[in-house]
């Protein structure tokens, strides 16, 4: 494990060795195409030049260009890099309105059965208690009717409810409703 670590810490040292070369590079490069962009640019002030000379400054303008773009978006890299290690300003303010909210919206004690609980575990327990009483199902059957209703069905008319409805018996009943529709 510790020749794995030193191996990384050599690869970082390496890697910093490359990118700073290569900074150096982009750097020289930019300021090789500023001037030769310059020079070209003094020669067609006068007018009258040829189109080699335009073509060499719109290389350089797309290679100028693309530098731009390269180190622009090694900002961006670096900058979310370090909003994610750091954050910012705003991330903490944030969080400190939130947290000030959510301890004023704490409990910090409940009025149970006549005794002013501040015990969190004992609030816990009696908001468990409340709303266990609230939505438990209740073991008694609702109301009992000792009435016995004079009009029942029979067996037969029972069953015949519960049994299978043929197709027959669906369009008969389809053609009896048109025929009283009409």
């Amino acid at each position: 494990m510790i020749r794995f670590k030193k191996k990384l810490q050599e690869l970082k040292k390496i890697m910093r060795l490359w990118i700073k070369d290569k900074n150096t590079q982009l750097s020289c490069s930019k300021q090789s195409i500023s001037v030769e962009l310059r020079d070209i640019d003094k020669e067609l002030d006068p007018g009258g030049v040829s189109d080699s000379p335009l073509f060499r400054r719109n290389e350089l303008k797309c290679q100028l260009n693309d530098i731009k773009v390269m180190e622009a978006t090694d900002s961006m890299q670096k900058s979310k890099v370090r909003w994610a290690i750091e954050g910012d300003e705003n991330s903490k303010y944030f969080h400190g309105i939130i947290n000030k909210k959510r301890s004023q919206l704490a409990i910090r004690g409940v009025f149970h059965e006549g005794i002013w609980l501040t015990d969190p575990s004992l609030v816990k327990k009696a908001f468990l208690d409340h709303y266990e009483s609230r939505f438990k199902k209740h073991t008694t059957a609702g109301l009992k009717l000792n009435f016995s209703f004079p009009n029942r069905l029979s067996y037969e008319q029972a069953a015949n409810l519960e049994r299978g409805v043929s197709r027959d018996e669906i369009h008969n009943f389809k053609v009896a409703m048109v025929k009283i529709g009409q």
